[in-house]
């Protein structure tokens, strides 16, 4: 099980099994789909059957071997540059069978690497350094050489972006060993200094994955970056001292007791009846550890932390000082996993074959069979290293999906790095990846996160850096949904089951203004539209059909990913938001901006027209804000010389908006999230009050949609405004 922590805290558990996305959806995994279901210019995951057919890259050096067979690079071309230190390198040898093949990967500063080869296919995860990198590859057989490929590969780090920083979190009075096997206990294998050469070769292979897989869905070699020093680097054995990814141990002020307290522990579930004495979870112990720490600013930053305490309790059936959660809130993002399968993870590069192969069972005296999915030292690396990453997905704000690793696709993670599994017959191809991916809906998050940006990607606008709120208006075609940031996804649920997708990219853009793509005028409008319209019953066709008694969401996504999603139930808005006034306007009503759950909270609602609308009600003609850190309250005075007050407060300062015949209000600029925070009230011809109150929470944009007309508002608040929303109708 795991969890995804955010505001509020929300629990989320992945399901035990992968469903299959609808026939036709932009996000099933894409293994899954035939080339006709697929986007156009979405690429399939890269066939291996036929070296030098479309998709798969000419040698870019190769020479025969002893029996003149010729090697092909897959996945790479020469001379590509890339801005990671690992690289997964796909290849072949046509026409050669046999399953205990191997391939050796030389490079001119780096100890050589050994990978299986089956049936002539190989993978190799290749080690670079800063600048040009040739690299040979040579293909044995029964110790022979049957061929001999070279390759260049240009590595350029990129700094200037985020980068994810790892953290073993320990105990205060912790030794920092973690759990091992008998025959692997000691100094050097389960201690402090094992636990961060593993976790360091964890990252890297993470760091890998995401490149490959952000390359095979078009969108160039996105990754995250590592922060690196120049440090005795344990990826190779030979320990010389290049940059290499900083691992910080953080010592909390917390007990290895507290840590391994079983009401901390996520798998534990109290008996009826029972009384627990805190509700701190390892996700709390793990945050209060990296903001008491020095090493790490909790400014925009993005955090992986191992907890080094985590003890198997064989008496209990439950893994102590461990939680598979990742999320946060604010500028401090956690991805928090425990060390309990860490004995089975490989400590530099030339360990990664050996782990994945392992066969060895595991002893539960000794070791946890998490979730009975680690009967296998093997099995345990895939689920070790895999739903670790997993956690990384919700740090970096993506969802449970259908397929892939954001379900439990991490079962089949060795098969991203290895061309042999101990539970797969033959060559494992791209194609045979299984659960190893990103679902398609996780790869546009990815492509739009801050931490995954090129140096080729072109600057950030102010309103795509600043997190933007959603808001869903309801017009009498079905909906608009507006993002200040831009929109970049728009996926369909329904009845909690993923149907299909929009994704709005600079690479599709051409495609959704050719007509390839399925897109109304706003939806060409932009790389990122700032707005979309969703005729329901369009979209209802689309989606492969609902009925009025369905549970449909559209989950959305903004360019400003350091946003959580958003989430909207269609059927619900469509029912309750509308009503007819006193002159048979339809009048819509938006989303409320806040939860209106203050204590002592009283709701409000002023009815006024738009000066383009044939209304007999009032017309807005002053607003008076009261604020202070908060909005107070704010006084709406109308043509007829009526006024009402949203909200019970009456300190702070007080702003008056004069707005006179000849204008109107055109927007209000909110900030919110449990409350009103902040707010600016601006008209038609740019006469503005000033933002007042705080900057907490997302902006949103209250504004009607084109065509339609402000109706007023509805709002509440105690001592302070804790909800807003508005009232709009169509222009006739």
């Amino acid at each position: 099980p795991c969890q995804t922590q955010r505001q509020g805290s929300a629990r989320d558990d992945a399901g035990s099994n992968q469903q299959a996305g609808a026939a036709g959806g932009f996000g099933a995994g894409l293994h899954t789909l035939a080339p006709s279901q697929v986007p156009p210019g979405v690429p399939l995951p890269i066939g291996q059957s036929n070296a030098g057919s479309e998709g798969v890259h000419a040698p870019a050096s190769a020479s025969a071997g002893d029996n003149g067979k010729q090697m092909s690079f897959i996945n790479v071309t020469n001379n590509e540059t890339v801005h990671q230190r690992f690289l997964i390198v796909c290849g072949q040898v046509a026409d050669i069978k046999g399953d205990q093949d191997k391939v050796v990967v030389h490079h001119p500063y780096f100890p050589p690497l050994t990978f299986p080869a089956v049936d002539g296919y190989f993978k190799a995860l290749v080690e670079l350094e800063s600048g040009a990198n040739d690299l040979k590859f040579v293909y044995l057989q029964n110790g022979a050489s049957q061929s001999q490929g070279k390759l260049s590969i240009n590595m350029t780090p990129y700094l200037d972006k985020p980068p994810l920083q790892l953290a073993v979190i320990v105990g205060s009075d912790s030794k920092g060993i973690f759990d091992a096997p008998p025959d692997a206990q000691g100094p050097g294998l389960n201690d402090l200094d094992a636990a961060v050469r593993k976790f360091r070769c964890c990252a890297y292979l993470w760091q890998a994955f995401m490149s490959e897989q952000l390359y095979r869905n078009g969108f160039g070699r996105r990754t995250f970056r590592l922060d690196e020093s120049f440090e005795p680097d344990t990826m190779a054995r030979d320990n010389a001292s290049r940059m290499t990814a900083r691992v910080h141990v953080i010592r909390s002020k917390r007990t290895v007791a507290e840590f391994q307290d079983k009401e901390r522990a996520q798998q534990w579930k109290p008996p009826a009846g029972y009384q627990r004495h805190t509700d701190e979870s390892q996700f709390t112990l793990a945050m209060e550890a990296v903001r008491d720490y020095d090493g790490i600013s909790s400014d925009d930053a993005y955090v992986v932390c191992l907890t080094a305490d985590s003890r198997w309790d064989p008496d209990l059936g439950v893994i102590l000082g461990h939680a598979a959660v990742g999320g946060g809130s604010g500028s401090l993002r956690l991805g928090v996993f425990g060390s309990h399968t860490t004995h089975s993870w490989p400590a530099n590069a030339e360990e990664i074959a050996t782990k994945f192969l392992d066969t060895t069972k595991t002893d539960t005296r000794y070791l946890a069979n998490d979730c009975n999915e680690c009967g296998e030292y093997w099995r345990a690396a895939n689920v070790g290293m895999g739903a670790f990453l997993h956690e990384c997905g919700h740090l970096m704000t993506l969802s449970h999906t259908p397929t892939g690793i954001m379900s439990r696709g991490f079962n089949d993670y060795n098969r991203t790095f290895m061309a042999r599994a101990p539970n797969f017959n033959g060559p494992v191809k791209q194609q045979d990846e299984a659960g190893s991916h990103w679902h398609r809906t996780d790869i546009i998050r990815l492509r739009h996160h801050p931490c995954m940006r090129l140096p080729t990607d072109p600057p950030l606008r102010e309103n795509e850096a600043r997190n933007s709120g959603f808001d869903a208006l309801v017009t009498e075609e079905g909906l608009i949904i507006q993002n200040d940031s831009g929109i970049t996804l728009i996926e369909v649920w329904v009845n909690d089951k993923y149907r299909i997708h929009r994704e709005y990219t600079a690479e599709n853009l051409e495609r959704r203004r050719s007509g390839a793509l399925p897109a109304s005028p706003d939806e060409m409008a932009a790389e990122f539209p700032q707005a979309v319209s969703v005729n329901v019953n369009e979209w209802r066709d689309w989606a492969g059909g609902w009925s009025e008694t369905d549970k449909v969401q559209l989950i959305l996504t903004s360019r400003s990913t350091a946003t959580d999603n958003s989430l909207v139930e269609i059927n619900k808005m469509l029912k309750q938001g509308s009503f007819t006034d006193q002159d048979g306007y339809r009048v819509f009503s938006s989303r409320q901006l806040g939860k209106g759950e203050m204590q002592g909270s009283e709701k409000t609602k002023v009815v006024f027209s738009g000066k383009d609308i044939g209304s007999s009600a009032p017309k807005l003609s002053r607003v008076e804000i009261h604020s202070g850190n908060f909005i107070d309250c704010v006084i709406f005075h109308l043509s007829d010389g009526t006024q009402h007050q949203i909200g019970k407060g009456t300190g702070g300062s007080v702003e008056v908006l004069e707005i006179p015949e000849d204008d109107d209000l055109d927007y209000i600029a909110v900030n919110s999230g449990w409350w009103i925070d902040g707010l600016e009230f601006v008209t038609r011809k740019g006469k503005r009050s000033g933002w007042k109150g705080g900057k907490g929470g997302d902006i949103h944009i209250m504004k009607p949609p084109k065509g339609y007309s402000w109706m007023g508002l509805s709002g509440s608040g105690a001592s302070w405004l804790d909800s807003l929303a508005l009232f709009y109708a169509k222009q006739k």
